[in-house]
């Protein structure tokens, strides 16, 4: 459900609808649309026929961090009559959700089911399902006789009666108020959300009321779930902290008042929304123990002891962007192998030029585990992290923490800082040190590859009692014909990890270091990643992101390494092709055609300013395939000549030989082995990046750090600065590219493997097909318009394809790809078609009209086509005029409109004909015998005079207002009958 004002609407509309009567309403929203919802759910909750809400909660601040415990938003409805329930892990959200249905079904009440947005999510684990039959059967049991219109008691009664009928089908029991604890409990936590799932044992006196129900509140059902010898509350509640009381504060100090105990219990209010990221066992036990004592809530001095022993295991894996897939392997592993349940959770510093990120991976036996509060195991992808992040705060006494890193003992004491090596004494931490990049290198890894040495590094300096069983699953998950390779290949990594790994001896001179203020400064650095609102980008978009080494990221978060060799490994490449699995095949193979040019023809005259020109290619033996309305992809090459003047400015060799990644298929099985292919450095910056093409400011950032000199580097940062703004704007108005930049600013000279990682692919560019495989069986047709402009400098620019298109001779290679259009003929030969065309919109209508002419040839009767075709004059952009004549006097181009707008003294556009047609249009697009299909083809700017003179035609026609004509343009959209493809 869309998070926007009245979003709500459409659910009012279906439950109020006669159609939908009987039926089960449901939705999936985040806690943000609950909002905007409000109005509509005071409405929905009257209405009397039930819908569900399922929602996940989660706020973002103003910095685009996640807020895990704030439940702000979603509690915003909670007077509009609607039930409330929560879940609070991934087994009770699917129990509660068929519990949700069948309250609604059995109590004719809308309900909103709240679950954690940010935990729950993120959790992998193994659940208890039912059959679906049996979920229905359950839910349609308890609509046969509903209950309504009762007071809040009487519909709490029928909602924990639904609970009690539930547990038999589920297999566990929910009430409205869960207790658990000592039954002479002095001190009661009540909570709500998130907590719930931390909050056990938290003490010898203390018990724990989980509000499963909080709407409708009943004060009757929470006193009688609370133990008599209670003195102090504590709720703790999913709220932002304010002067204000919280919701379920309230609704609790109002339940006492109608407490029978000989002393009133002290109530105190614990908000911990901006806490979600401390929610730990132990940090809850020391929030309950110093608000029962002080009987209030200082949030800044709540700290979980360090031994208190948590149920749950916990490791953090301090990651790149290119690594980050390997802490999700591990948890995939501890989850399948041991049958634990495990939570995995990533946060991205995305404010940093190379990004960390920090995954956790939390597990245990305990199917109602809590989070860890501290870790016993941490890995530390790039110790450039050891300068920004306390990593060691996390850790728990005697924890280990791997560091990947290309230094001895001796370099860890030289290349650390006191704050890190005293923190490490302090908690007496196993440091290893292991090289995995050099690792990686000298094996050749990549992908797939670097991602199974970083799951076997964390399974062998981990716990020996994971490894048999989680080397197990390793084998299933990267399943191959060749296992006994598979094999080996691990045996290979076990052995290289076990030789390479160095253990650091813990050095008593640790504690003994002095420590200054920035070493201070120094342990007081943040020990979390804050989770941010972000998404990793392709590793050959413009605005990659960047891994170890400046190396780009592919989505599914593997790095993608361009790399310089020598001829050598191209020859072995072919010598011994089938070692080495070669293939000599288009870069997009399964995807693009090499078709061979057989005609590139100018269509205006010379002399004339604008080179329109018609291109057609040999498609005999290719298998391309293509229907009336595809468009041609064609993947051009950037000018031959200016890709050898830059390498020449670069220093570089034309010949050097250059290996890239192939992009993997988004759809690929995780196990498919990465492949590479091997070009020339001419022929990867001439047929693969976009090195002419138009830098983002990410491009700029980009160059910074390889800038050595102070002024270029001082300038490459204005120019991306909200104060450079203004000069940005004009650099993109020049149409400066990747070249000029690099031109520009000379001591900003990343190397070749770096260049190719910050450059963006040439993209096809896609022009409608101007031909009918019918007709022509072995050729396709375009019909381009060479792109030409003068810059402000006055420097002649010209588009990257159609300067490519019209260097062509015939006999040259071009490779192609096809995309499907919306503009298509209709489904019956006899309907009318209508069609609109300016300039090389002229395109496929020309296709529409070969393909009626073929259908017609073959004895199949064809209905009326119209065509409006404008341009600026007859002698220079009669584009296909004489093919067009002849179509009209055979009959089958039944109408043929020319508005040639210079050719006479007053503009003459296609709108303008269209309107002399107001009867005809009428009676080819409504006449339901005929049922026309009308399309526009070209610029944008004439498409709202095209739809006026339509709704004129429809107005006269039908005698009916604007508004109703535009109604029926609209009907005629719906029905695909009005046809835009504009640019």
């Amino acid at each position: 459900m869309s998070t926007r004002s009245n979003a709500a609407s459409a659910i009012h509309g279906a439950i109020t609808s006669p159609a939908s009567k009987g039926s089960a309403i449901s939705t999936f929203a985040s806690s943000g649309a609950i909002v905007n919802m409000v109005p509509n759910l005071y409405q929905i909750a009257q209405s009397g026929t039930p819908a569900v809400f399922h929602v996940a909660a989660e706020s973002v601040d103003a910095d685009l961090n996640i807020l895990r415990g704030d439940y702000s938003d979603v509690l915003v409805g909670r007077e509009t009559g609607l039930v409330y329930l929560t879940s609070n892990s991934v087994q009770e959200a699917y129990d509660v959700a068929i519990l949700a249905h069948a309250i609604a079904a059995g109590t004719q009440q809308s309900v909103i089911h709240i679950l954690d947005g940010v935990q729950t999510s993120q959790q992998v684990e193994t659940i208890k399902t039912i059959r679906d039959q049996d979920t229905a059967a359950f839910i349609k049991n308890e609509s046969r006789a509903p209950v309504a219109n009762q007071d809040e008691d009487a519909l709490v009664n029928a909602i924990e009666k639904i609970f009690d009928r539930a547990s038999a089908l589920l297999g566990r029991q929910y009430k409205a108020f869960e207790y658990s604890g000592p039954k002479d409990a002095e001190t009661l936590a009540v909570v709500f959300g998130p907590a719930a799932s931390s909050a056990h044992h938290l003490g010898d006196k203390v018990g724990v009321l989980n509000v499963r129900l909080y709407r409708p509140w009943s004060f009757s059902h929470f006193l009688k779930a609370v133990p008599s010898s209670v003195k102090n509350v504590i709720v703790v509640e999913p709220v932002a902290q304010s002067a204000v009381p919280g919701p379920i504060f309230l609704d609790v100090s109002a339940s006492f008042n109608l407490w029978t105990g000989a002393h009133r219990p002290v109530v105190v209010d614990a908000k911990y929304g901006h806490h979600g990221t401390s929610l730990t066992q132990g940090w809850l036990k020391a929030l309950i123990q110093q608000a029962a004592s002080s009987k209030k809530v200082d949030f800044t001095a709540v700290v979980a002891a360090e031994d208190f022993k948590d149920d749950v295991s916990q490791v953090i894996f301090w990651e790149t962007a290119a690594s980050a897939s390997v802490s999700a392997h591990v948890a995939q592993h501890l989850q399948s192998a041991l049958g634990h349940r495990v939570q995995h959770s990533s946060n991205v510093n995305s404010y940093r030029h190379t990004a960390v990120v920090e995954s956790r991976v939390q597990f245990s036996k305990n199917t109602s585990a809590s989070s860890a509060s501290l870790a016993s195991y941490a890995s530390v992808q790039d110790v450039a992290v050891l300068a920004e992040y306390n990593v060691v705060d996390s850790l728990k006494h005697g924890a280990v923490l791997v560091l990947n890193a290309p230094w001895s003992v001796e370099e860890l004491e030289a290349k650390t800082s006191a704050a890190f090596r005293f923190a490490l004494g302090a908690k007496q931490i196993q440091v290893l040190l292991i090289d995995l990049n050099n690792v990686a290198k000298e094996l050749g890894l990549a992908g797939v590859g670097k991602t199974l040495l970083g799951q076997i590094t964390f399974l062998k300096t981990y716990s020996a009692n994971l490894r048999d069983a989680s080397f197990g699953a390793i084998h299933k998950q990267y399943e191959t014909s060749n296992s006994q390779l598979l094999k080996e290949i691990i045996a290979t990594l076990i052995e290289r990890v076990d030789k390479e790994v160095i253990e650091v001896p813990q050095n008593p001179n640790w504690l003994a270091i002095e420590l200054g203020e920035a070493d201070q400064a120094a342990l007081a650095l943040p020990k979390h990643v804050l989770p941010t609102v972000r998404g990793f980008a392709n590793a050959f978009d413009s605005a990659n992101v960047t891994g170890d080494e400046g190396e780009p990221v592919s989505e599914d978060g593997d790095v993608v390494l361009g790399k310089t060799s020598n001829w050598h490994q191209a020859a072995w490449q072919l010598l011994f092709s089938e070692a080495y699995e070669s293939k000599q095949e288009l870069a997009d193979e399964g995807h693009a055609y090499l078709v061979k040019i057989t005609e590139n023809r100018r269509l205006t005259p010379t002399t004339y300013d604008r080179n329109v020109f018609h291109i057609e290619f040999d498609t005999t033996n290719t298998g391309l395939k293509y229907e009336i309305g595809d468009a041609l992809g064609i993947h051009g090459w950037n000018d031959t000549q200016e890709v050898l003047d830059f390498i020449k400015f670069y220093g570089e060799k034309p010949e050097t030989i250059v290996v890239v990644p192939r992009a993997l298929p988004k759809n690929a099985p995780e196990v498919t082995v990465p492949r590479h292919q091997t070009n020339s450095l001419l022929q990867v910056l001439q047929q693969t990046l976009d090195l002419f093409g138009r830098p983002s400011k990410r491009f700029y950032a980009d160059l910074i750090p390889f800038a050595k000199n102070e002024a270029e580097r001082e300038r490459l940062a204005f120019l991306i600065s909200a104060e450079g703004a203004n000069e940005f704007k004009e650099r993109v108005e020049e149409t400066l590219t990747h070249a000029d930049i690099l031109r520009e600013f000379p001591s900003a000279h990343p190397s070749i493997p770096q260049l190719i990682n910050m450059l963006p692919a040439i993209k096809p560019r896609h022009y409608s097909i101007a031909s009918s495989q019918k007709a022509h069986p072995n050729s396709v047709h375009l019909l381009i318009v060479a792109v030409e402009w003068v810059a402000p400098s006055g420097k002649q620019r010209y588009g990257q394809c159609t300067r490519y298109l019209t260097s062509l001779a015939v006999g040259d290679n071009v490779t192609v790809s096809i995309k499907p259009s919306v503009m298509t003929l209709p489904p019956s030969p006899h309907q009318p078609v209508i069609m609109a065309g300016l300039g090389t919109g002229m395109a496929p209508f020309r296709a529409f009209i070969q393909e009626r002419a073929w259908q017609k040839a073959q004895g199949i009767e064809v209905g009326p086509m119209i065509l409006y075709f404008g341009s600026r004059n007859r002698a220079n952009e009669y584009l296909y005029g004489e093919e067009l004549e002849a179509y009209h006097a055979d009959g089958l181009l039944t109408h043929l409109r020319l508005a040639f707008s210079r050719d006479q003294k007053e503009k003459v556009y296609i709108q303008n004909k269209m309107n002399e047609d107001g009867t005809l249009l009428h009676k080819y697009l409504l006449d339901a015998s005929l049922s026309g299909h009308f399309y526009l083809c070209g610029p944008t700017w004439p498409a709202g005079d095209v739809k006026d003179a339509i709704m004129q035609s429809f107005m006269d026609g039908e005698k009916c207002a604007a508004i109703d004509a535009n109604r029926i343009v609209n009907k005629l959209k719906e029905e695909e009958r009005y046809v835009l493809e504009v640019y």
